[in-house]
This record gives structure tokens, C-alpha cells and sequence, in this order.
């Protein structure tokens, strides 16, 4: 997959691409909803063998919504960007999203509402502010919402779905984008926090592949993710 901007490379994780020949599907993904809110889990994230950085997400209930919170933290690049998006507690179908970094280059604010079949986004930086919309296909998730979204698939070896990814708040335009997912097999995965049976979860978008590795046992928890670039890895949870 080919991220935004480099900066984004480090940050999100969220199956996003610029273009590409993934067709954008419109359907429900969500087997069940297998966590227990509210949840917490700490990861740290690997560039080769050095520790770069560290990674929270979080799962909060907001009455019949869910807040779904992703905060990352980079020392040594003095850079930290925290995204939340409330989704429908049972379709995980997005209500809203917030976006924030702050960093050498300064600091961005981005927030998106979706109403209808419509999303309107409003980004402000230092010097910069704009707002932009765009039509949304029923049946559509938000991309700060996908590391909790493939918990809820239905796993089993040789699983395949698709589905229509709204990338709202990050540096870029607002976009619609095709994600292709399939489940690859088992593997044992030993992380900081333990060893772990775990569904190998191949994401596709825009010709290129990340992979993420979740519980085989519920609650299906990311024990482990590669965005290409860095590896996120469970530290703790709870």
C-alpha cells in the first residue's frame, strides 16, 4: 500500500493507498463484535531491530457507540498523533472521526461528520484551513476504525471479503478506497507480551499488501502488525 506521506508511514494504520485497482465493495464485514469495552492495548513499534516509538488503542462505550482510539508516540522524532472515531456499536459504521499530530512541522487538527450517505471534513494547521465532502457508499467504515474492524471478521483459513474504506482525517484529500482482506492460515507469534496462536490477515489496497496477525481465541486482539514499514507488537493489555 502506498501511504500518504511519509510522515504517515509511521502513524496510521489504516489500509490506505492512493489509487489503485482494488474494487470498491459496499457490504457488511462485521461477523461479530467480539471485545468487551472497555479495553486498552499497548504496543511498541519496531523500525528493523530498534524500538522506535510506542502505540495505544483503546475501546470506550459512548451509549450505542463505541470510541475507538488510536494515540502514537515518537520520542525521538519529538512526534505524537492521536486519532479517534465513534462508530455504531453493532455495525461499527462511522458517526464521526478526530485526528490530531504534533510535530516538528508544526501541528494538525482534522475533524469529519458523517451524515447520511455524506462525510464533511475540516482540517486545520498552523497556517492552513480547509473543509472538504464527499459522498459515502452505504455500508462504508472509516479507515481510523480498521485495526478494530478485522476483529469482528468471521476468521477461518482462506477467508476473503472486501469492503469500502473512508479515509476522512490524515494529511491528504478525503477518499474513497477498496480494501481486500484474507485470512492466510495460523501462526504462533511470540510478542512482549507472550506467545500467541494467531490468524495471519492479509490487507490489500492499491497493489501493495500489509499484514496483521489477530488472536485465533476471542477477543480476536492484534498481537501483531506490519504496515511495511514499521511493526507494531503487543506489549500489554487490558
Amino acid at each position: 500500500m502506498r501511504w500518504l506521506l511519509p510522515v504517515l508511514c509511521l502513524v496510521v494504520l489504516a489500509a490506505a493507498a492512493c489509487g489503485g485497482d482494488d474494487a470498491i465493495v459496499s457490504q457488511n464485514v462485521v461477523s461479530a463484535i467480539p471485545w468487551t469495552a472497555p479495553e486498552t492495548a499497548t504496543y511498541r513499534i519496531l523500525n528493523g531491530d530498534k524500538t522506535v516509538g510506542s502505540a495505544e488503542l483503546r475501546i470506550e462505550k459512548q451509549d450505542a457507540s463505541l470510541k475507538l482510539t488510536q494515540e502514537f508516540d515518537f520520542p525521538e522524532k519529538q512526534f505524537t498523533n492521536k486519532a479517534e472515531v465513534v462508530v455504531d456499536a453493532g455495525s461499527l459504521r462511522p458517526q464521526s472521526a478526530r485526528f490530531a499530530i504534533d510535530g516538528p512541522s508544526g501541528k494538525l487538527n482534522c475533524e469529519a461528520q458523517y451524515s447520511g450517505a455524506r462525510v464533511e471534513v475540516h482540517r486545520k494547521g498552523e497556517d492552513t484551513e480547509r473543509t472538504d465532502s464527499l459522498d459515502v457508499p452505504i455500508g462504508s467504515y472509516d479507515s481510523w476504525a480498521d485495526l478494530f474492524l478485522w476483529r469482528a471478521l468471521a476468521f477461518a483459513d482462506g477467508y476473503e471479503t472486501r469492503y469500502s474504506d473512508i479515509l476522512s482525517c490524515t494529511l491528504d484529500k478525503t477518499q474513497n478506497l477498496g480494501v481486500t482482506l484474507k485470512v492466510k492460515g495460523k501462526e504462533t507469534i511470540r510478542v512482549p507480551a507472550g506467545t500467541f496462536d494467531a490468524w495471519r490477515l492479509e490487507v490489500r489496497s492499491g497493489g501493495q499488501t500489509q499484514t496483521a496477525w489477530y488472536g485465533v481465541e476471542t477477543p480476536h486482539r492484534l498481537i501483531r502488525y506490519d504496515n511495511g514499514t514499521d511493526l507494531f507488537e503487543l506489549e500489554r493489555q487490558g
